[in-house]
């Protein structure tokens, strides 16, 4: 259908009528204000005619004090002259006894010379008061033209005159008080012909109508701040009742042409939305779709019009459990759910709300549904991260406890070993508790690595070697049932790592894929390439980041491995071996070391469908290859004769290197309490050549002695030895002067190779 458009006025109707308010609001307001201001000036008028008459009464009641003394001698100066409206009285003048001569001031004359005692305004001006008569005596009683009209006007019984005159551009006030005459009057006026209570003239007084001016300012402000806010509110006013008529007759619009756009807004709404939207009839049939739906199922919009919504979620003939919709037909609210759809293998978050008619019955629904399945994916490998996190802690701490009592069961081991032969029955059985001890320290380092805590050779590395060398040795250990196959990529790229460690990643996953094809047979692929991930591919990789990567897989065509059990199998001690098959680590070990190297390890596995473990390396240029430098000791342990001070909470530990190091020529001084060795070294320093001190003690730890007596001597050699990595790092002991870091379980070889080199480097730095 095609639409005529008119052309739309400059000016809506709506909007002339705002103008017009807002036109007829403002002439109000100045129209008041200019009112206001006049009321203003009136009542400041008022204001200046009380002050006026308020002199005027006052200057009345003085002079009738002045008049009743008859006037007052004031004596001859410069500012006071005799009276000549008075010569014709003999007592005018009169000598003081002091000598001086003093004249007759009238009435008048003192009221004068009172008002110019009053203090001026800002422009020098004050309020002036003067008696005009009708039958003036000199200059000063002569009124002016004013003056005299308001004479005139008391004559005519008005009881005061006031008017508003400007006088050089400044406005005063003029006001007029009538003057009776009184027997003073008339004793200085006897030919004048006038009786007592006479009309004899009036006060003139002049009032600046400057000294008003703060009140006029102030009130035209106040009545402009007032009628500016007044202005503003009512324009406020005008145009958000402007706004709610132009919005009522938008609404009004928008209905009368909501019949033809319907259709066309209800689909682009649908549209714009990245999500699934249906609306349904009350039998759950499908009667409109959005595009999002059409995407995700793949279908037209004609394929799912009339569908049922289970049978296009689910695939089934009746409603997926839990469903929102059957709620929000029951009770007429909104409802959320949150349902797995296994044709799509996806979690959607769904909702459904009612749609009613005017009487308040639901017609319809509108059901909404969110693919949540990443987020999802990423809290359950939140979860799985923080529990291997939790267990990693765990295990290095029972690692700390646990090395102490390797080293004392190996130690012992090795010094009986030292004094006995293999060929006697006792030295074979000691040898195999040494062994033992021995295998359990890789199993306390296997459990530090999976806990990232244990102290690894990390060195530039090319994997391909170290991983044809595992497979040698698997080859001759792997029965002939199972097929090998591998596909080792030569190459130059580089990891970080630490050989041993790829090697026991490489042995671990393939007895792993063994033990899964073991009954049956089959074939393990072991493959190594390079591969190049960008920001797609690693989106379904947990832990692993875009770049350049060594990828090792290794894959079996065994048994696999249940869905539900994915998350699990990198636990510590979690198998699905038989007992007596393995310990529960192997996989452990693995996703530490992966991780240490700042890698990642990924498992695709479905039930009866074989495993594939992917190992993903992060390589690193040649810029970021650091060479590494190792001193190794070789033959047999070095002896010497220095003094050492050895401390540790341990007894066994204590017994054993004290013994060991004695055995090898040194002087020990062995202390199980810090605290007292504290004061033996406090007492004599220089008595020691070297000190080897626990970590973790009692009373005071490892790092408090050696501040303690490297304050005391700042070049004593100190060996911290500990059980757990996490308590000291290089970093730390270079902070506190430490010489060597040794981690327990300690080798009596080792023991003797970190002595004689802590005090041979100590001996060539005093030399030079």
């Amino acid at each position: 259908m095609n639409y005529i458009k008119t052309k739309d006025p400059k000016y809506s109707r709506i909007e002339l009528i705002a103008y017009g308010q807002v036109i007829g609001l403002t002439l109000l307001l100045v129209f008041t204000f200019l009112a206001g201001q006049r009321n203003s000036q009136e009542n400041i008028k008022k204001l200046a005619e009380t002050n006026a008459r308020t002199h005027s009464q006052k200057d009345s009641s003085y002079r009738q004090l002045f008049i009743a003394s008859g006037g007052a001698y004031i004596t001859l100066g410069k500012e006071i002259l005799p009276d000549e409206t008075l010569s014709h009285r003999h007592d005018r003048d009169i000598v003081t006894r002091d000598g001086k001569v003093a004249t007759l001031v009238s009435p008048k004359n003192l009221l004068h010379l009172a008002n110019d005692l009053l203090p001026a305004d800002g422009h020098g001006h004050r309020i002036v008061s003067v008696i005009k008569t009708l039958h003036p005596l000199s200059q000063e009683d002569t009124p002016d033209e004013w003056e005299a009209q308001a004479l005139r006007g008391l004559q005519q019984g008005r009881a005061e005159v006031s008017e508003v005159m400007d006088r050089d551009g400044r406005k005063f006030l003029r006001y007029m008080y009538p003057v009776l005459a009184t027997r003073g009057c008339l004793k200085n006026r006897p030919d004048n012909d006038l009786k007592v209570g006479d009309l004899l003239g009036g006060l003139s007084v002049t009032v600046p109508m400057d000294l008003f001016d703060y009140l006029r300012q102030e009130h035209t402000r106040h009545s402009f701040y007032l009628h500016f806010i007044l202005w503003l509110l009512g324009v406020a006013g005008i145009f958000w009742s402007f706004r709610k008529v132009q919005k009522r007759d938008a609404e009004i619009l928008a209905a009368q042409k909501a019949q033809r756009d319907a259709y066309e807004e209800l689909e682009k709404t649908f549209d714009a939305i990245d999500g699934i939207i249906t609306i349904q009839d009350q039998d759950m049939r499908i009667t409109r779709v959005n595009r999002a739906t059409c995407e995700t199922f793949n279908a037209t919009m004609a394929d799912l019009i009339g569908k049922y919504c289970y049978e296009v979620f689910r695939g089934t003939t009746k409603p997926c459990e839990g469903c929102p919709e059957i709620k929000s037909l029951q009770d007429g609210i909104l409802h959320h759910s949150e349902i797995e759809h296994t044709n799509l293998q996806k979690i959607f978050a769904v909702s459904a709300a009612p749609i009613v008619n005017d009487s308040g019955e639901t017609t319809k629904l509108v059901h909404y549904a969110k693919d949540i399945t990443e987020s999802r994916r990423q809290e359950k490998q939140l979860r799985q991260a923080q529990k291997m996190e939790a267990v990693g802690t765990l295990a290095g701490g029972i690692a700390h406890d646990f090395n102490n009592i390797l080293t004392a069961i190996i130690g012992f081991s090795e010094l009986v070993l030292m004094r006995s032969s293999l060929n006697d029955e006792i030295g074979q059985d000691v040898n195999q508790i040494h062994q033992a001890g021995l295998r359990a320290k890789d199993l306390v380092q296997q459990i530090l690595t999976f806990s990232r805590k244990g102290e690894q050779d990390f060195q530039p590395l090319q994997v391909q070697p170290v991983v044809k060398e595992a497979l040698k040795l698997l080859r001759a250990s792997i029965p002939a049932t199972i097929a090998f196959k591998g596909d080792i990529a030569e190459g130059s790229a580089l990891v970080i790592a630490d050989p041993s460690q790829v090697h026991q990643v490489v042995m671990n996953l393939c007895t792993n894929a063994y033990h899964a094809m073991r009954d049956l047979g089959g074939i393990l692929t072991v493959t190594l390439k390079s591969v190049e991930l960008g920001e797609e591919d690693v989106r379904e990789k947990r832990g692993v980041k875009p770049g350049s990567y060594q990828l090792l897989t290794v894959a079996d065509t065994g048994k696999g491995i249940k869905k539900e059990l994915h998350d699990r199998i990198f636990e510590p001690y979690f198998t699905t071996k038989e007992k007596g098959d393995g310990t529960g680590l192997g996989l452990s070990l693995v996703h530490g070391i992966v991780r240490s190297m700042g890698g990642a390890i990924a498992v695709e596995s479905e039930e009866g469908q074989g495993t594939t473990f992917c190992v993903y390396l992060p390589v690193v240029s040649d810029s970021e290859v650091a060479k590494k430098n190792e001193a190794a000791w070789q033959g047999r342990m070095p002896i010497g004769s220095e003094r050492i001070l050895l401390v540790d909470d341990e007894e066994s530990i204590i017994t054993m290197e004290r013994r060991t190091l004695e055995s090898l020529g040194y002087k020990v001084t062995a202390f199980y309490d810090p605290l007292e060795a504290r004061e033996v070294f406090m007492a004599e320093p220089e008595n020691f050549d070297l000190v080897i001190s626990d970590m973790n003690m009692p009373h005071l730890s490892g790092l408090d002695l050696v501040e303690f007596m490297k304050g005391l001597r700042p070049d004593l050699p100190i060996i911290i030895s500990t059980g757990f990595s996490d308590q000291i790092d290089t970093k730390t002991a270079q902070k506190y002067g430490v010489t060597t870091v040794m981690m327990k379980p300690v080798l009596l070889h080792e023991l003797a190779q970190e002595v004689r080199l802590a005090l041979d480097v100590f001996k060539a730095s005093k030399e030079s």
